[in-house]
Order: structure tokens, then sequence, then C-alpha cells
């Protein structure tokens, strides 16, 4: 059994932007517990946590990576996570395993669109909130109470500090906590002050003996508020530390075995439907938010132990499936070293090795029980590209591949384009794309080559027409015939096609109405005037003539698809083009440049708003203006920008751009 309890757990992620001082900041607090015997620098690619060869040859985290640690009695569960927005997943896989993200923010660069991504997406999923000041000593003129007002007014939440550097820019020297027992300097005193009047607010006892009675709550009870304020999102603390010199690092680390929520306080998991599972619910139940696939020992599952305790060699059940799943190795993880275990506690995080049938998001729990917890909250991908294999050999080991990417990056995906039958990779930027395929590349041997998907168009008419065709071919015996009269006209929106029998008096046998029809669907489906499906149209079949001997299903089907072509032509069809729903964050500094960009695009600017300085752009734009957006939207915004678009409607492509994409198009067959 753990030498811990679940109330002894402190799980944290550590979010925010590039270049904050996370990685290092993690580093410095495993050498400060003695977790770790050296302290290692990102630089040198020393770091516990950025093991990976890529994180190491860049110098910057890709993967979210678990840490443990001890202080003071309390087990403190780390994970550190990519601060590019491109890598946006892995810190939601990291925000579903932690009661706390704490966002370190470097304070010479502010609050940066990577710091709000992240701050958000912490809030979307429930978790309590900290903050974390870095690389102070570079601001000469750092003013902890301005800045906190500043983060607040930014982030629309009230940030006090609860620990305030000694010194300005060079010259400062460590840091100080903000005590809340009775005993505290007179520099902290304002700080200290604030602090109380703002927890005593989630008690009504404890602020009517405040107020009433001039009574500040003992230093025990005062860090019970404060748990209680973080996890209603009442009080945000703001904590300084600088990790290069070790400043503040112990005063984290109490802060954190002191104030922070353990697993028995919460936020707590919720299932599929809403309700709250608590550590020491029932049974045992297991919820994997990372999947890693490792060279030398396979499958790799990092498990949140939601209640009850996972043991070796314990059978469970898989809730997607309903299959028993057999915990065989059980190991903690400390960057990419591991060490075997017999069995964790509630609210601890643990690894499985070996379980092919696991992926991300999966519950396991006892056969008598039936949860489902909800799934990782991850940001839609909102980049695309369409790959294939260079040697075309390759394609087997390329699905291969790919599986197992989806397994570990919870925002890649793909798919095989039923329109453009191209296989069409998803992710959150151009480089995470970049950096998926970089790691298939490495692992599988396997190249690609990359290109922007073509968009999914569609063909239809505008106006009613009659097309009409004859089939007559006699090559000695038994030959061919078949004519037909029918009327296209265009269908509402979403019907697909409308076909219907007009004929009269037998023009047309009933049994060769199927094929005139089957004649009709295969033209639909590889289009006609641009290659592209034709949808919303009623076809209906006026006339038509046959012969006893000669006609037949074949030819029947022919005249059919001819007669179609002919009607549809006449029609005066038009290309449609998917539109999109599209909400573009940027700060107010680059609005300008933002709608005019999005007008060069045929966009409509729909809406604005704001959030602090963010400005929320609601457009509705051609997909096909967008295909090379996430690029345009960093270049544009110095990388500060942010979108999110959801499918529309389908729109008339206008006139000079549809004579574009008809003179490409080539017919792979032309009629006989």
């Amino acid at each position: 059994m753990s030498s811990y309890s679940t109330a002894d757990i402190r799980n944290i992620a550590f979010i925010g932007g590039p270049d904050t001082g996370k990685t290092s900041l993690a580093e410095a607090m495993l050498f400060a517990t003695g977790a770790i015997k050296r302290l290692g620098k990102v630089g040198d690619g020393t770091t516990t946590s950025d093991f990976d060869d890529e994180e190491q040859s860049k110098a910057h985290s890709i993967r979210c990576s678990l840490m443990r640690m001890d202080h003071k009695g309390t087990h403190i569960n780390l994970l550190d996570t990519p601060g590019y927005p491109d890598f946006i997943g892995e810190v939601a896989s990291a925000l579903g395993a932690v009661e706390v993200a704490a966002l370190v923010i470097n304070v010479h660069k502010g609050l940066t669109f990577p710091c709000h991504q992240t701050w958000d997406l912490a809030g979307k999923t429930g978790r309590a909130r900290c903050i974390v000041l870095t690389h102070i000593d570079q601001a000469e003129d750092f003013d902890i109470s301005a800045f906190c007002t500043d983060l607040g007014e930014g982030l629309g939440v009230r940030c006090l500090p609860v620990s305030v550097p000694i010194g300005v820019g060079e010259k400062m020297t460590g840091i100080k906590s903000v005590p809340l027992g009775a005993k505290f300097e007179d520099d902290v005193a304002d700080h200290r002050e604030a602090l109380i009047e703002a927890v005593v607010e989630v008690d009504d006892e404890a602020m009517t003996r405040f107020l009433e009675e001039d009574a500040p709550p003992e230093e025990a009870e005062a860090y019970e508020l404060l748990t209680r304020s973080i996890l209603a999102g009442e009080v945000i603390p703001v904590l300084c530390a600088d990790p290069l010199e070790g400043h503040g690092v112990t005063e984290l680390l109490d802060f954190f075995e002191r104030a922070l929520p353990s697993p028995a306080t919460g936020p707590f998991f919720k299932t599929i439907e809403g309700e709250d599972l608590h550590p020491d619910s029932d049974g045992t139940t297991l919820f994997v938010f990372k999947t890693v696939i490792d060279p030398f020992i396979g499958k790799l599952c990092i498990l949140r132990v939601v209640c009850g305790v996972a043991e070796h060699g314990h059978s469970l059940k898989l809730s997607r499936t309903g299959k028993a799943v057999k915990l065989g190795h059980l190991e903690t993880v400390q960057g990419k070293d591991h060490k075997e275990v017999h069995q964790a506690t509630a609210g601890d995080l643990i690894a499985v090795t070996k379980i092919d049938e696991l992926e991300t998001s999966d519950t396991l729990l006892d056969s008598d029980h039936d949860r489902h917890l909800a799934p990782l909250v991850v940001p839609k991908p909102m980049a695309s590209r369409a790959i294939e294999p260079l040697d075309h050999g390759d394609e087997l080991k390329l699905a291969t591949a790919l599986r197992r990417v989806v397994s570990e990056s919870p925002a890649f995906s793909y798919e095989r384009n039923e329109f453009t039958a191209e296989l069409v990779v998803h992710g959150t930027s151009i480089m995470h794309i970049q950096s998926e395929l970089h790691r298939i590349k490495e692992r599988s041997g396997v190249e690609v080559k990359v290109a922007i998907p073509r968009v999914a168009l569609k063909e239809t008419v505008t106006l009613s027409s009659k097309g009409h065709y004859r089939h007559k071919k006699q090559t000695g015996g038994r030959g061919q015939f078949a004519e037909v009269f029918l009327e296209v006209s265009p269908a509402e929106r979403g019907a697909g096609l409308v076909f219907e029998d007009g004929t009269v008096g037998g023009s047309v046998p009933k049994n060769f109405i199927p094929a005139i029809e089957k004649g009709v669907i295969e033209l639909m489906n590889t289009g006609i005037i641009a290659g592209y499906p034709v949808v919303d149209v009623t076809v209906r079949v006026k006339d038509g003539k046959f012969h006893d001997v000669d006609s037949d299903e074949a030819s029947f089907k022919l005249a059919g698809g001819r007669a179609f072509k002919d009607g549809f032509s006449n029609g005066k069809p038009v290309l449609l083009e998917p539109h999109l729903d599209m909400e573009v964050a940027v700060p107010s500094r680059f609005m300008g440049a933002i709608t005019a960009d999005v007008t060069s695009r045929r966009g409509q600017i729909v809406g604005m708003s704001s959030i602090g300085d963010m400005q929320i752009v609601r457009t509705k734009v051609p997909q096909r203006e967008v295909m090379t957006y996430p690029t345009v939207l960093h270049s544009l915004t110095q990388g500060e920008g942010s979108f999110s678009a959801e499918h529309a409607d389908y729109e008339v492509v206008p006139g000079n751009i549809q004579k574009e994409i008809m003179a490409e198009y080539q017919p792979e067959h032309a009629d006989d």
C-alpha cells in the first residue's frame, strides 16, 4: 500500500506559453525535494521532463510528461505541458488527470495568447487554478500588486499574491511567503489583509467573526478557507519563483502542500451523465488520460486512480467494450524512467503496460459497476493536410503508424474523405501535423507527400430543364435500344435525389424504371461539370421508347444517365462550396489586419465581442479560402491568435471561380 493517503496527494499541471520556465520550475522542484540528484537544464537537454529526442533538439516541450516528488508528507504528481499552442492536445491530456492547473507566466512577456488559451481550457474542464510568476529578475520596475491587478482584469478573476519577491529586477534576492497566521512582517501586511478579507467570503460564520468582531481566522482555518476559495474560483493565488536561482521553490512547495486541493476535496471526476465520482465511491475506477507508444516496452497507458485501489493482477472491465482486462505491470513514472509497484491508491497517477485494448479516455472499473467517465476535453483540430506515402508499398505501414499516433495524440485524427478519396490528417496546427508526421517517419520509416486537401464541392441545377437520350446499337444479332425523356429541376437543400416516374401508357416498362434511376445515380456520384457529386435535384421520367427484343436494363441505365446529363447541363448548373462559421480571437492591436484579411477571403463579418483585450470576430467564410488559415493567422498575429470553425452550409460558387474550376476538370472517361 502507498505510504500516503488520498488526502496527501496533490495533482498539478503546469500550463502556459513557451519560454515561461515551466520545465525549469519542475526540475527545480524535483531537485529541492530530493527526487533527483542533479539539476538539469533545458538548454542542455538534461531535464527530467524533456527526454524526447525532438524535445531536446528543439529545446522546448512537445509532449506532456509526468513527474513525482514528496514534500513534508505530501505526494506531488506534476505534469509538465508544452507551451506552444500547436500542442494544446497535450495540455488537454494533463488536465484530464489533475485537480489543479498552475498557469506559469513570464512577467517579462505578460499575459500572452497561450496563457489565455490554456487558462480557458482549464476553466472548461472545471479545474482549480493558480498562477506562478517567473523571470521576475528581468523586470526592473516589477510591482506585484499592479501586476496582479492587470492579471485579474485580463483573466476576469480576482488575483491575490501569496508570495512576493524580495527586491526588484537584478537586485532580487529571494521570495517571501505571505503568511496567514498571526505573525507577519510589515512589508506583507497589506497582502495578508487582502487575502484574509477574500477567503472569509466563502464562509458566513468566518466572515461574521471577521467583520463584526475583528477576529481573523486562525492559521489552520485560514488555509482551509483559502483551499475552499481556490476550489470555488473566488481567489486565484499568485506565487513567485525563480527556478534558475532556486528562489521561491520551497515556498511554492509549501503552498502546494498547505493550500491546494487534494483528490479528497475535488474538483471531482464526472461521469458522462455529469455526476461527481468521489475517491471514496464504491469499487475501483481508473481513467486513461495519456497513451505512449514506447519503442522498447510497447503501449504505455497512464491512468488516474479515480476511486478504489489499482492492484497488480487485478481484473477490471473496459467500459467501452465490456470486456475484461488484467492489470499486469503497474509502474510509477518519472519522466522517461519507470519503477514497478504493486498497487496505487485513489487519487494517484500510475502507468500500465502492454494492454493493447486500452485507449486514451477509456474507463476501467469493477465488473459489478457500470459507469463511464467523461472523456478528455480536447480542442477541435483546425488544420488539415492530405497525405500519401511516397512509396505506395508503404500504405499498410502508414495506416498502422497513423493508428499509433492517434492513440498518443488526442488532438490528431485522420480520415479517408468520401468525396475526394484523399487521406486527410487533422491537427491543432500545421506544426502539430508536421511533428506527428516526423514521428511517423522516425518510428516507421514511412515518408509521405503532403498537400492542401481538396475541398468537397457539390454540383446542382438552378433551373428546370429537359433531357433526352436515345441509345441504339446494332452489332449483329441482338442489339441495344432505349430512349429516355426526363426533366431535371432543383430540389430543396439536403434532399439529395428525388426520383419520380411520370411515364404513362407503358411507354417505358416498369421493370426498366429502376435501371434509369441507377444510371442517374451513377452520373450524380461522378459529377458532370467539374467531377463533384450532384445533389438536391428532382428527376422526373416523362416518356421513353423501348424495343421488345433489343431493350434491356443496361440499355436503359445508359440512356437514363445520358438523359440526366443532358438535362443537368441545360439547367444552368452551378457549383456549391461549403461555408464555415468561424470565430477568430486576437489581441485588439491585430483587429485591422484580421478584418481586412477576412474580407479578402470572401468572408462576411457577422459580429464582434471582446474579453479583456482579446477581440472575438465572428465570420462566415468559404472553406476553400481558409485551407491555409492556421499559417496565415499565425503570421498576422505573431502567434497570438486562434480560431475555431464549424460547417455552416453550402452556397453557390461565384461565376468567375466556377469557370476556373470547370476549366481544370478533365473527365476520366469521355462519352462513347
